[in-house]
């Protein structure tokens, strides 16, 4: 983005890329800009609400206990949809080396953005990432 000397001029640019892979960003604009890109999902979250009511509240400072008259307690918990994004603009500033998100095109139509695992050529190519990473060569 930096680069380009147009301040609108990086968006023509990246538009005209149908694939788009983004390795760790370290800037707060390229980050929000690129979890916008990946768009979000709708997800349910629980909330949970806890009362308590009494008509004439108690201490004891000698035994440091609550007591009192009547009292009622309740618990609730209730559930909304929100919209998140898929990644957030933290989870690109923590990829880590060889960690990118993509936002793949295949030619027909642009497919979900999913976190890719890149492995270096000179590497073998029989053993895998996970495998590499263990051993700590990657």
């Amino acid at each position: 983005r930096s680069v380009l000397p147009s301040g609108e001029a990086w968006r023509t640019l990246v538009q005209t890329l149908r694939t788009r892979i983004f390795l760790s960003l370290s800037d707060e604009a390229s980050a929000r800009i690129a979890s916008e890109m990946c768009g979000s999902v709708m997800k349910t979250r629980a909330s949970y609400t806890f009362t308590e009511t009494t008509g004439r509240p108690e201490f004891s400072l000698l035994s440091g206990r609550a007591g009192g008259g009547r009292g009622s307690i309740g618990a609730s918990k209730s559930f909304r949809r929100q919209s998140e994004p898929v990644f957030t603009p933290r989870e690109f500033a923590l990829l880590a080396n060889y960690q990118a998100v993509c936002l793949p095109y295949d030619g027909v139509k642009s497919l979900p953005a999913t976190r890719v695992y890149l492995k270096p050529h000179y590497l073998p190519r029989e053993t895998g990432y996970w495998r590499l990473r263990e051993e700590g060569r990657i």
